[in-house]
C-alpha cells in the first residue's frame, strides 16, 4: 500500500497486486473509489461534479456541522433499511489500519446510528479480492432491525446479471422479485427471465430499481471487463421483502447491492458481510 492523491477525491490509499489497483478514500469516506487493471479504465462511477448529494432539514437540524451526504462514487458501505440516517454524511477522514496483506478503513461512530463502520480489503495474487464489511454498535441502545448493505457504483454503460432460482419446488414459489414504485416493468432496460434478471444502464433519467433473492454470484459488464461479486447469505430474515441484492440505474450511473440478514444489533455487538471480488476481461 502507498499513499496517492487522486483526482478530487484527494489522499486515497493505493492498493495493487496481479496487474490490478485499487485506490480507497481516505479523507473521506470510504469509498473503494477505483479497481481496474494497471493502466486500464476505472469500473466505478466517480462523482466529480457531485451530481448526486443529498442535504436538507434533516441534516441541518440533526448533524450540525457534518455537512450534506455526497455519493462521491465507487463502493460504499451503507445500512438498510433506507431512512434518513441512512444518508450519514461520510465527509471525515478514515482511520487506515494495516495487517500483513490486509488494510482496513475505519470511520468514526456515527452520531445518529451509533454504529461504527469499517471495510477491510485483502488483495489476492491475481489482484482479486476479499472485501470485509463490519458494523459495531457503539453506541447506548439496542438498534432497531438493520442489515449491512455493500453497493458497487458502477461507470456508464454497465450491464447487471443476477441469477435466480431454477429449483423445482412443486407447488411452492422458487423466486421473488421486489419493485420499487417509480420502476416501469416494461421499460426495455429491464430483463426477467427464468433464470436471471439483467439491467442496463443507458442514457434515460427514469430511474429503476429491482431486488431479488440472488443464487449465485452476480456480474457486472462494463467496458469490455466483467466484475464479478460472490457472496454468501446466511440464514435469517432479510429485508425489503426478502432480498439479498439489488439492482438500481439512471442516466448516470448503475448499482450492484448485496445485502446481509437484518436485525438488531445489542450494543457493542458486531455484525459482517463479506463479498469476495474478480475482474476479468
Amino acid at each position: 500500500m502507498e499513499f496517492v492523491n487522486y483526482k478530487s477525491f484527494g489522499k486515497c490509499a493505493k492498493l495493487s497486486k496481479g496487474g490490478k489497483t485499487m485506490l480507497v478514500t481516505v479523507d473521506v469516506g470510504p469509498r473503494v473509489i477505483y479497481y481496474g487493471f494497471d493502466g486500464g479504465e476505472n469500473i466505478f462511477y466517480e462523482d466529480e461534479k457531485d451530481l448526486i448529494n443529498k442535504g436538507g432539514e434533516y441534516f441541518d437540524k440533526n448533524l450540525p456541522n457534518k455537512g450534506i451526504w455526497h455519493i462521491y462514487g465507487g463502493h460504499r458501505l451503507w445500512k438498510c433499511p433506507e431512512y434518513m440516517d441512512t444518508y450519514y454524511p461520510d465527509n471525515a477522514a478514515v482511520n487506515v489500519i494495516e495487517n500483513g496483506d490486509s488494510v482496513t478503513f475505519l470511520t468514526d461512530v456515527e452520531e445518529t446510528t451509533g454504529i461504527q463502520k469499517s471495510i477491510k480489503i485483502t488483495m489476492t495474487e491475481d489482484g482479486n479480492a476479499t472485501v470485509e464489511h463490519k458494523f459495531v454498535n457503539n453506541g447506548k441502545n439496542t438498534t432497531p432491525p438493520i442489515a449491512l448493505w455493500a453497493l458497487s457504483v458502477m461507470d456508464k454503460g454497465a450491464k447487471a446479471c443476477i441469477p435466480i432460482s431454477t429449483q423445482d419446488t412443486g407447488l411452492l414459489p422458487n423466486r421473488n422479485i421486489t419493485l420499487w414504485s417509480y420502476t416501469d416493468i416494461k421499460d426495455e432496460r429491464l430483463c426477467i427471465q427464468n433464470d436471471k434478471i439483467t439491467l442496463q444502464q443507458k442514457n434515460n433519467p427514469q430511474p429503476i430499481k429491482i431486488g431479488t433473492f440472488a443464487c449465485g454470484a452476480v456480474s457486472v459488464d462494463i467496458k469490455g471487463m466483467r466484475f464479478t461479486i460472490d457472496f454468501i447469505s446466511p440464514e435469517g430474515e432479510y429485508g425489503d421483502n426478502n432480498c439479498n441484492i439489488e439492482s438500481y440505474t439512471n442516466d448516470i450511473m448503475l448499482e450492484i447491492e448485496t445485502l446481509s440478514p437484518i436485525k438488531c444489533m445489542q450494543v457493542g455487538e458486531e455484525a459482517m458481510h463479506t463479498e469476495k471480488w474478480s475482474l476479468t476481461r
